[in-house]
């Protein structure tokens, strides 16, 4: 199954619904800030640059480091004008972007690689710049209701089971494979990655829940965490 068919093409309706208000909510960033240079860091298949407006188009550039979903990126943006497409982290322009999004990245890499992105992040960034990080909310009420969702729409993430699905809705503690790669969401808990991002110096502006923001952590989807370094 390619990109579009895990997201806003899903064949389940409460995910197609998530992932298209999670671009919606996105692309509203990109109008709130008045950037000069945007970054999409792990752009998959480019679907975001969809839900932007035209006049924000011509400064979006995106990185994405996967050989597959780069073309996946060029067929399903094939009707668009689009700026560079930046395939290795080290070759992404310094000191040169002034709102960077990093959505649905952080919680598919280990801790070693989640440092060596926010080292990247404060290279390519200028003074200033805005980052908006949208990352799963796998514990609590949220994480049983998204579990019930993957297994009657037959979409599990790897290591679901009994076990791990108590664990995630009591916020006890996972291990998570210890691999530079994780496809799974099971055992990634947003509310340490907000004490992580802290630690690494980020100055959290603002956090954002969707689709619902007014349930908080609650009952919903994604988290989106406004900051600066």
């Amino acid at each position: 199954m390619n990109y579009t068919g895990l997201t806003v093409g899903n064949k389940n309706f409460i995910k197609r619904f998530s992932h298209s208000r999670r671009f919606k909510l996105t692309s509203e960033f990109v109008s709130k800030y008045n950037s000069n240079k945007v970054l999409d860091y792990g752009a998959g298949d480019g679907e975001l640059f969809k839900y932007i407006k035209r006049s924000k188009r011509k400064n979006f550039y995106f990185f994405e480091p996967n050989i597959l979903m780069v073309k996946q990126l060029r067929k399903n943006l094939k009707k668009y004008k689009v700026n560079k497409v930046f395939i290795n982290s080290s070759k992404i322009f310094k000191n040169y972007f002034d709102l960077i999004f990093i959505n649905e990245v952080f919680e598919h890499v280990n801790i070693k690689e989640q440092k060596k992105i926010i080292e990247n992040l404060k290279k390519i960034s200028i003074k200033n710049s805005t980052f908006v990080i949208s990352v799963p909310i796998e514990v609590g009420i949220s994480s049983l209701l998204k579990n019930f969702i993957r297994i009657i729409s037959s979409q599990t993430h790897k290591n679901t089971n009994l076990e791990n699905i108590i664990k995630s809705l009591f916020y006890i503690k996972i291990n998570r494979s210890s691999k530079k790669y994780n496809s799974s969401h099971i055992g990634f808990d947003y509310i340490k990655f907000l004490k992580f991002l802290k630690k690494e110096n980020f100055k959290i502006l603002k956090v954002h829940y969707s689709p619902f923001n007014f349930l908080k952590g609650l009952i919903n989807s994604q988290i989106f965490i406004i900051a600066k370094i």
